[in-house]
């Protein structure tokens, strides 16, 4: 393989071009992971909570890392509560309806 030459001029539709790539790449990537989380709310409402070995088992049943499932819980647990009678977690009422 060559070496690449960063400091050579690209032509202005070649730059447009890269950076559309980049934009419709991420854009899937986003797509794709909100999906995900999406799936990741509903196997946990459906576990009935996080206890010992929840992760693991959500993880290989939508084939990422546990890690990538730590992360996603981060960002999806401000978005449900737990329910103070019985403790399982429950959709907030505005993200249920969507």
């Amino acid at each position: 393989m060559g070496t690449i030459n960063w400091s050579t001029p690209t032509d202005w539709q070649t730059v447009c071009r890269r950076a559309y790539g980049r934009r419709r790449w991420n854009s899937l990537r986003s797509f794709l992971a909100n999906q995900r989380r999406k799936q990741l709310l509903t196997l946990v409402i459906e576990l009935g909570g996080l206890e010992r070995g929840a992760q693991s088992r959500i993880a290989h049943a939508l084939g990422v890392h546990r890690s990538t499932i730590s992360k996603d819980l981060k960002k999806v647990l401000p978005l449900a509560k737990v329910c103070e009678g019985c403790g399982t977690l429950r959709l907030r009422l505005w993200l249920a309806d969507a």
